[in-house]
């Protein structure tokens, strides 16, 4: 080290670029706000209640924007580019086995925990779906735990919304195993991802089997791409006309499968994709007061646990209070059902998880340089 970086003051190390991207905590927060406002909508259709703020979605959602009249699809589209973007940053500071390691430990316990409210709620009667569900043996609950729900016969929804998980962790394998080539070649890893998504589509309506559960990941991982592209062309890795090419191929391969009628999020899918990408690029660099604050930093910290639990939270307080209260007010009660379940979760499950771990990871490489000590001397 020069005496000219020991000597450098503190402040001026403190005042360069941190590097983070306070416009992806905003996006996860905007995603979080549109996935709970999706299903409070679906609850409302699906039971043919009138509520005011879904005669107005419809309006602007159908009549100006040509999406989904409940915004379907709008808050999981964020998720995933965003999801996208961020995994590939990280791929900068780890290796494949600590990639998967941390993607995985993230998602297990919350998973694990969330499944476990949902399948004791079903079996107590109540809905955590847009279907009402029997009660559920423990060989469903573990099926659930490791996301192989949607194998059983006949297929058992429990947590709905994990079938984007089931897409994140393919897409997180794949990128764990290019990861050498995302730090020479960046480029290829999303043109190999298309061309593996490309062939998934030419197979699928030729194999039942292979059309009914694998098709999903070709059909929705492209998003995944998509946010990934965004990261690289933003670090520098990819030029933005290879990005721009790259990703209308992944864009394509989305409009195709929405017309293979493989999307079940009703009209509007690429449509709503691409608003995602739009918004995504535009909101990522943000650096305003909003996006650092820090109630956005701290609700973006929240946003799996409140992806996972609202609608466990929100359809149980739905069936059981809108025959006897005003129906503002029950949203009012859900919403605040789903923020306090979604805050203890993440402190008491999500939080002490990622902390554990992260000692376990510092005592192994502690352990591992003493171990490259002793050896060398």
């Amino acid at each position: 080290m020069s005496t000219t970086e020991v000597r450098q003051p503190p402040e001026t190390a403190a005042a360069k670029p941190d590097g983070y991207l306070h416009g992806l905590d905003l996006l996860r927060v905007i995603a979080s706000c549109a996935v709970v406002f999706t299903h409070v909508l679906a609850w409302f259709a699906g039971d043919g209640e009138q509520w005011w703020a879904g005669t107005w979605t419809k309006w602007v959602s159908v009549g100006t924007l040509h999406l989904h009249p409940w915004l379907s699809f709008v808050g999981v589209a964020f998720f995933l580019v965003v999801s996208g973007v961020v995994v590939t940053h990280v791929t900068n500071r780890e290796t494949p086995g600590q990639f998967l390691r941390r993607r995985v430990t993230r998602l297990a316990p919350l998973l694990f925990a969330v499944t476990f409210i949902g399948w004791c709620l079903i079996n107590f009667g109540l809905r955590v779906s847009r279907v009402w569900e029997g009660p559920l043996g423990v060989d469903k609950l573990l099926l659930g735990m490791v996301l192989g729900n949607t194998f059983a016969e006949p297929d058992v929804a429990l947590l709905a919304v994990t079938w984007t998980l089931r897409v994140q962790i393919v897409f997180y394998v794949l990128v764990a195993l290019s990861i050498p080539l995302l730090r020479r070649w960046a480029w290829v890893p999303p043109l190999v991802i298309a061309a593996l998504s490309c062939l998934t589509l030419l197979i699928a309506p030729h194999n039942e089997f292979f059309g009914a559960h694998f098709t999903g990941f070709a059909t929705y991982i492209p998003l995944l791409c998509l946010g990934q592209l965004i990261s690289l062309v933003h670090s520098g890795k990819v030029h933005p006309v290879a990005g721009v090419a790259i990703g209308s191929v992944h864009f394509l391969l989305l409009v195709w499968a929405d017309k293979l009628g493989l999307t079940f999020q009703g009209d509007g899918v690429p449509r709503t994709a691409l608003l995602a990408v739009l918004v995504v690029v535009l909101l990522m660099k943000a650096q305003d007061r909003v996006s650092r604050s820090a109630l956005v930093k701290a609700w973006a910290k929240r946003t799996y646990a409140i992806y996972l639990v609202h609608v466990c939270a929100i359809y149980p307080v739905f069936d059981t209070l809108t025959p006897h209260l005003d129906e503002n007010l029950v949203v009012l009660i859900g919403l605040a059902v789903a923020y306090l379940a979604a805050e203890a979760l993440h402190r008491w499950v999500e939080m002490p998880a990622d902390r554990a771990i992260r000692r376990w990871e510092r005592r192994r490489s502690t352990t591992g340089r003493a171990g490259r000590s002793r050896s060398a001397v």
